[in-house]
């Protein structure tokens, strides 16, 4: 009989302890949904207020605006044009 009221008392023990953990998981999973739902609406702010599509100017302005920078530049019309096309645009959405 003792030695049952020993192993008893273990378990009510072990069972207290696992209460207690299994309360401490529950206010961490309660915490980390919280934060998820925080990070979820700045994600969704950040999304919105980002730009989709820079915004270049003509060819031909962006020419301009460089030769007047760099008055002996070589660089045309066609370079201008490549050079948006790399950034990814034709100058011809503005």
């Amino acid at each position: 009989m003792k030695a049952a009221n020993k192993q008893l008392a273990e378990w009510d023990t072990e069972l207290n302890q696992l209460h207690e953990r299994n309360g401490d998981l529950g206010l961490e999973v309660q915490n980390l949904k919280e934060e998820l739902k925080e990070v979820q609406r700045d994600r969704e702010a950040n999304k919105n207020s980002a730009p989709t599509v820079a915004e270049f100017p003509e060819p031909a302005d962006l020419l301009n605006q460089l030769k007047a920078r760099r008055k002996k530049s070589g660089a045309n019309l066609a370079d201008m044009e490549m050079v948006l096309e790399i950034l990814g645009t034709d100058g011809s959405e503005i």
